[in-house]
C-alpha cells in the first residue's frame, strides 16, 4: 500500500517563504504528559504568530513511506508497523506532523527549539537513514512500540534527523519528545558542536513538561532558582516566554492531585485546567524574550490507554472528539480536518480520504 504523499514539490517554495516569514514568532508551544488514574495522558498546544490549522491523519499498518532528505547519504524508507494517528499542520507548515500516537500507546511531539538552529552547521551525517522533520513524528510512532525501543534504535544509529534539510528548504531548530503509556519519556535535542543529547525521565521527572528555548539544561538552571513547593507562588513568573511557561507547568503539575474515583471526563477537565492556567497563550501578549506576539491556536488532549482524543480550536473555542480505537478498521490513509469540522458544529470527527495539498 502506498502512503498519502506529504511532500508536494509544488509547494516547497511557498512553504519555505511562509515559514521563514514567521520564524521570529516561533518561540511557543507546550506539552504536558502526566500519569492519571485513567492512564498516561498528554496535553499539547500549537502556538504561533499566524493562525494554524490541524488535520488528524490515520496511517494504518502496511503503508509504505519515504522521507525526502537530499542533504544526506541515506534517506529513511519505512512501512507502517503500528497503526497511528498523526496531527498534521498544513496552513503554515505545509505537511508537518506535529504530534502522533500509535496503537501501543507510544506518542511523539515536535516543538520549536530556536537555540538549536545555530548548531545545525556542526551536525555530521552519521550514515544512518535520515528522517525529515516533516515525517519524523510519524516515523517514530509508526515504527516503535515504546520510548525505550525508539531511543535504543536512535542510539544504535538506526535513524537520524535530517537537520540540514530543515523544513521545505529553510533550516529551523526543533526538538522531539517521545512518551509512552508506561510513563517513560525521552527528549531529543541538538546541542553545541552539533551533538545530539537524549534526556531520559518519566512523568514524575521534569520531562513531564516540554516547552521551547532554552535547551533543557538551561531550563533546569532557571527552575532551580524557584521553590516549586511554595504554594503561595510568590516567585512564579507570569510572562508567556518559554522559560516561564516551562516553570509554571512544573509548578502547577507539582501540586496536581487526581482523584481515583473521578471519571475520565473529570480527569481530563483537571488536566486541561492545569495546563491552561499556565501554558495556554492568550492572543495579543508580548514575549519579553524576543518582543514577539503569538497565541495558542490549536490544542489537543489524548489518553495513551483508552484512546480518547479531544481537539480544541482556540480561534473559535470549538471542540471535536474521537477515539483512536474507532480508526483501527481503516485500511487506507484517512483524514479529518478537525478545525473545519469543529467550526461546523460536529462533535465527533468524520474521517474521509485525504485531500491533496
Amino acid at each position: 500500500m502506498k502512503s498519502f504523499n506529504l511532500n508536494k514539490i509544488a509547494v516547497v517554495a511557498v512553504a519555505a517563504a511562509s515559514i521563514a516569514t514567521v520564524a521570529g514568532t516561533a518561540n511557543a508551544c507546550s506539552r504536558f504528559t502526566l500519569d492519571t488514574p485513567h492512564g498516561v495522558s498528554t496535553v499539547r498546544s500549537l502556538d504561533w504568530g499566524d493562525q494554524l490549522g490541524n488535520v488528524a491523519q490515520v496511517n494504518p499498518v502496511g503503508i509504505e513511506n519515504a522521507s525526502e532528505t537530499p542533504s544526506y547519504k541515506n534517506a529513511m524508507a519505512w512501512t507502517t508497523k503500528y497503526h497511528a494517528v498523526a496531527q498534521m499542520e498544513w496552513d503554515v507548515f505545509h505537511g508537518v506532523a506535529s504530534d502522533a500516537i500509535n496503537s501501543e500507546g507510544l506518542a511523539a511531539s515536535l516543538l520549536y527549539m530556536a537555540d538549536s538552529q545555530a548548531f545545525i552547521k556542526d551536525y555530521k551525517d552519521t550514515g544512518a537513514p535520515a528522517v525529515s522533520f516533516l515525517d519524523v513524528i510519524r516515523f517514530i510512532t509508526e515504527s516503535y512500540a515504546t520510548t525505550e525501543e525508539a531511543v535504543n534504535a536512535f542510539n544504535n544509529n538506526q535513524w537520524q534527523i535530517a537537520w540540514a534539510d530543515g523544513l521545505h528548504g529553510a533550516q529551523h531548530g526543533l526538538h522531539i519528545s517521545i512518551q509512552d503509556k508506561s510513563c517513560d519519556i525521552a527528549l531529543l535535542q541538538l546541542n553545541e558542536g552539533g551533538e545530539m543529547l537524549v534526556h531520559r525521565g518519566d512523568t514524575k521527572s521534569d520531562l513531564r513538561i516540554m516547552a521551547n528555548a532554552p535547551l533543557q539544561q538551561h531550563h533546569r538552571a532557571y527552575v532551580a532558582k524557584v521553590d516549586l513547593r511554595d504554594l503561595e507562588a510568590k516567585d512564579i513568573p507570569s510572562s508567556i516566554s518559554s522559560a516561564d511557561r516551562n516553570l509554571r507547568g512544573l509548578f502547577h503539575t507539582s501540586h496536581i492531585e487526581f482523584k481515583e474515583d473521578a471519571s475520565w471526563a473529570q480527569t481530563r477537565g483537571k488536566l486541561l485546567s492545569t495546563y491552561n492556567a499556565g501554558n495556554l497563550v492568550p492572543q495579543d501578549l508580548i514575549d519579553p524574550v524576543n518582543g514577539e506576539t503569538y497565541a495558542t491556536w490549536t490544542q489537543f488532549v489524548y489518553n495513551h490507554d483508552n484512546g480518547e482524543f479531544l481537539f480544541t480550536n482556540y480561534d473559535t473555542r470549538a471542540q471535536i472528539a474521537y477515539n483512536f480505537n474507532d480508526t483501527l478498521a481503516f485500511t487506507e490513509t484517512m483524514c479529518a480536518d478537525t478545525v473545519k469540522q469543529a467550526d461546523e458544529g460536529l462533535s465527533k470527527a468524520v474521517f474521509t480520504q485525504c485531500e491533496a495539498h
